[in-house]
C-alpha cells in the first residue's frame, strides 16, 4: 500500500492527449489530492483528465473524461482538487496551455 506523493509532473505547454505520461496510474483503489501550482507571473490554463482502467493509450482524450478543461489559474497561484478516487488501472493525465504549471498527486492506495 503506497501513501504520500504518488506522482508529479511539469508538462510542456499544449493540450495533453492519451499518449501523455500519466501523473498517476493506480495499482489499487486510490484516493488522492491533486495540487496544481502556476510558477509564473502570468495566468495559464489547466486540463486534467481521469481515465478509467482500459481506456485507449493513443488519440484524443474524450471530453467526458475531463475534470478540468482550460481552467484559468492565476499568476503565482495554487489550486487543489481533493477527493479524487481512482479504480485499479485508472490514470490521471494533466497539461497546461503554456507549460508553466506543476502538478503533484498525494494520497493513499488501499
Amino acid at each position: 500500500m503506497a501513501s504520500g506523493v504518488l506522482g508529479n509532473t511539469k508538462p510542456g505547454g499544449g493540450a495533453p492527449d492519451l499518449a501523455t505520461a500519466a501523473i498517476v496510474t493506480a495499482t489499487a483503489t486510490t484516493t488522492l489530492v491533486l495540487s496544481i501550482c502556476n510558477q509564473t507571473a502570468a495566468a495559464d490554463t489547466v486540463r486534467i483528465a481521469v481515465l478509467p482502467n482500459g481506456a485507449a493509450a493513443t488519440g484524443t482524450i474524450p471530453t467526458q473524461n475531463y475534470i478540468e478543461f482550460d481552467y484559468s489559474l492565476g499568476a503565482n497561484s495554487t489550486y487543489e482538487r481533493t477527493g479524487i478516487v481512482l479504480e485499479t488501472g485508472a490514470r490521471i493525465i494533466c497539461g497546461s496551455g503554456a507549460g508553466s504549471i506543476s502538478f503533484v498527486a498525494y494520497g493513499l492506495e488501499s
